[in-house]
């Protein structure tokens, strides 16, 4: 699935604006502040009902105006689709898929699936567990709608089982109370770490090939690590059964559950004094090494790029298979890159059905892509195919 027509309404600094895109790559050349990275959000729009640059949606909402629109026409082979998402302010958001009304914003997830990297994704590595954590969780929700629902459910549960704990009191009801949030935290959180579990040799293959490719030298090693169980742990979990695929991860649930009722029962008296949950998959990291030592400690700025570069293609790649196809979302990265590297990027990006990329550059001479490709300059808010 890759867009074929973008089309803007009263989008940052766009009053209205229609595209027509390639199903290959895409270049956005111009100076800072112009509106190439406006067309990259927008795309996250349709693809997830959000910003992946974190803003909100009066934010991207033209200046003096009530809202905004953004859709596509999108193609898969012989067949094609029509998403519309309309923001007003105060009345929320709504989106449309050939005309009818979804029911819910997460519907539209998995229909357009994106990946998006941008210099300031170097704190994946570099950050702490929440940013790691948010990248497989992206990447799951928009593979497999029920575990788009399980976390939500889990996320919810888990508010209020803080909530029951900070209220408790030496009472039985308040025991009951924390009890009842228990149970449904362990039941929605081991499918949430099943499925981290089973998703993860996947992933990390696809990262570690990227990266061998990028960086040109340095083992990359991934690993799940949780204070309820570990990517360690997965073959003494499953037995004799196998775990290959993310369609294997109820083989792991019940193992799971079970070992999280028990990391919940060691810590239960001090949850009750502390006043919060303190072992489940929000506690859960991904951790990278390179060279067999954790990037996080040992990194240079260097290796920190590349590694979350190859987790970034790495999500693409993993997206893109069975044929589903991904639109990768390059927001000026080549500005972190040697000429080198920066041309190995964009031959990596060949490989996928979709690229949208921006630049203050113009497109490497080096590059020999497959596939049709378009160059556009973006400036003062108006963008020109060249």
């Amino acid at each position: 699935m890759w867009i074929k027509t973008l089309r803007l309404e009263n989008f940052r600094n766009y009053e209205r604006l229609e595209l027509e895109l390639e199903d290959g790559l895409n270049f956005f050349h111009g100076p800072n502040g112009a509106g190439k990275t406006s067309v990259l959000e927008a795309v996250s729009y349709l693809a997830v009902a959000r910003s992946l640059k974190g803003a909100s949606d009066n934010e991207v909402t033209r200046w003096g105006q009530q809202g905004f629109g953004v859709g596509a026409d999108a193609r898969s082979g012989d067949s094609s689709i029509t998403i519309v998402l309309k923001h007003v302010r105060g009345g929320g958001k709504r989106v449309t898929v050939d005309g009818t009304a979804l029911s819910r914003l997460s519907d539209v997830v998995g229909l357009l699936r994106v990946a998006w990297f941008c210099p300031e994704d170097t704190w994946v590595t570099k950050g702490g567990p929440a940013e790691r954590r948010r990248l497989l969780d992206m990447t799951l929700c928009q593979l497999d709608t029920g575990y788009l629902r399980t976390l939500a459910d889990y996320r919810r549960t888990l508010r209020q089982r803080n909530e029951a704990l900070l209220a408790w009191t030496p009472a039985a009801e308040a025991d009951r109370i924390v009890d009842v949030w228990t149970e449904r935290l362990v039941e929605y959180g081991s499918k949430v770490i099943a499925s981290r579990l089973a998703f993860l040799p996947r992933f990390s293959a696809s990262v570690c090939r990227v990266h061998a490719h990028v960086a040109g030298g340095g083992e990359l090693s991934l690993a799940y690590r949780g204070n309820v169980v570990s990517s360690g742990d997965t073959e003494s979990l499953a037995g004799e059964k196998t775990v290959e695929t993310l369609s294997d991860q109820h083989v792991l649930v019940e193992p799971v559950r079970e070992r999280f009722r028990e990391a919940l029962e060691k810590v239960s008296e001090d949850e009750r004094r502390r006043g919060f949950t303190l072992v489940g998959p929000h506690r859960g990291d991904l951790e990278v090494r390179l060279g067999g030592r954790v990037l996080r400690q040992f990194g240079s700025q260097g290796q920190h790029r590349t590694a979350a570069i190859a987790l970034k293609l790495g999500e693409a790649s993993v997206l893109d298979e069975e044929g589903h196809g991904v639109i990768v979302l390059l927001d000026d990265i080549l500005s972190e890159l040697d000429a080198e590297r920066g041309e190995a990027l964009v031959e990596c990006t060949s490989e996928f059905g979709q690229t949208l990329m921006t630049s203050t550059r113009l497109l490497p001479e080096g590059y020999a892509g497959t596939g049709q490709r378009a160059v556009f300059r973006v400036e003062g808010g108006e963008v020109v195919r060249q």
